[in-house]
């Protein structure tokens, strides 16, 4: 099953797929990145849930040309500020590689920089909607939502 109303795909990430149990809920397990491609996959699970405005997510990413792997813990918040809606997301790394090739551990983190910027683009473009959507169904008025990061 895809999760629906997900995230559009990207060069490092295709979809989130079979989400147990479904709607999500602390402990649901997922598969992401690009399912079905050999290596370019990882499961997952939701280690925190605290609706409406907390999900934490866990998973591990084996990156084969580097030797590598990534431990990662995401977290996003969404909380009332004023008339909008402040997002954050707060990402950590930890990184299993040889010593060697630690160097080249900013390949990685820069994948890992642009999927930030894109997916915290694209919540905000979804808080955006729903905000005005709640604040206005006739679609007359807008609402503001305050972003962290660079458009």
């Amino acid at each position: 099953m895809t999760a629906p109303g997900g995230l559009p795909g990207s060069a490092a990430y295709g979809q989130t797929t079979d989400v147990d149990p479904y709607p999500v809920r602390l402990g649901s397990r997922y598969h992401d990145g690009k399912p079905g491609q050999r290596g370019k996959d990882w499961f997952g699970s939701v280690t925190g849930f605290q609706p409406p405005g907390s999900l934490d997510f866990h998973h591990v990413i084996h990156v084969t040309q580097l030797r590598a792997r990534v431990d990662a813990h995401i977290h996003y918040s969404l909380e009332r500020e004023g008339d909008g809606t402040r997002l954050n997301r707060w990402l950590v790394l930890d990184f299993a590689m040889p010593l060697v090739l630690r160097p080249l551990r900013r390949a990685i983190t820069s994948s890992f920089d642009r999927e930030n910027v894109r997916t915290m683009a694209a919540l905000a473009a979804y808080a955006e909607a729903s905000a005005r959507k709640k604040a206005d169904p006739a679609g007359e008025r807008g609402s503001q939502l305050r972003r962290p990061f660079p458009p």
